[in-house]
């Protein structure tokens, strides 16, 4: 197991706005999140992930049959080890692919499921990010892009030779990561960080056998707190409050 997902996280959120863009591309493009100028036509659509729902509802998700929302992204549950097992992705060329290891069903469908989803009686706000774990940055980045018409945005140097480059979707980031620590062929689907209105509140009722204590993010104004692995969910998973405008 690499850094933890905290690490990966605040690592990234202290990089925000100060990294500079890939070489050709827009300054508009350094910022990570829901700050980013570009729009994706690529949308997210759900995730699938082997499991028990139980697991989940002890993190205060709302599941009908097998399966509940994490903001407008489905999360579908299926029988097996539990992980993230595959995505369905909206874009531009439908059909059921390998990207790269990925097992992705892309379907012409563009528009998010809009709904209210609970997390206790918090509210998911969005699904922040999702990582990808891969052996060769360059073939999984490239094999995303064509696939679903997306674009790398931004690469950071995360030191100690983890390198992370981002994807924007229209309703998510995702986060590409190589480093020493990925030793497996291929590229898979690793974690995610959802975030929730009042994180305080979340925590306390989930309790510290389920989560860890909310700290302050290092981005400012974000507090986090991760899922402690004998949950059981099989998935790094990670909670955030919402991402705070420079207004704010």
């Amino acid at each position: 197991m690499p850094d933890s997902l905290v690490s990966y996280v605040e690592k990234d959120q202290k990089a925000q706005g100060a990294h500079a863009p890939l070489q050709g591309q827009s300054r508009q493009a350094s910022e990570h999140g829901s700050g980013l100028a570009f729009t994706s036509v690529a949308v997210l659509l759900a995730l699938h992930a082997g499991g028990q729902t139980k697991s989940w509802e002890s993190i205060g998700l709302k599941f009908d049959g097998f399966s509940c929302y994490l903001a407008d992204v489905a999360l579908e549950i299926h029988e097996g080890t539990p992980g993230l097992t595959g995505w369905t992705i909206g874009a531009e060329h439908p059909g059921v692919f390998n990207i790269d290891g990925i097992a992705t069903t892309v379907v012409a469908e563009t528009h998010p499921h809009v709904t209210s989803s609970p997390c206790g009686t918090e509210k998911i706000t969005g699904l922040d990010h999702v990582v990808v774990m891969t052996d060769n940055l360059d073939r999984t980045c490239d094999a995303l892009c064509q696939h679903l018409g997306v674009e790398v945005r931004r690469e950071r140097d995360a030191g100690k030779g983890v390198v992370q480059r981002f994807i924007k979707l229209s309703n998510t980031i995702i986060e590409v990561v190589t480093g020493p620590h990925v030793t497996a062929p291929g590229a898979s689907l690793w974690g995610m960080v959802i975030s929730v209105d009042n994180m305080e509140t979340w925590a306390a009722q989930c309790g510290p056998d389920v989560t860890s204590t909310p700290k302050q993010a290092t981005q400012p104004g974000r507090l986090i707190s991760t899922v402690r692995a004998g949950v059981g969910l099989g998935v790094p998973f990670a909670v955030m409050t919402p991402h705070v405008s420079a207004g704010d």
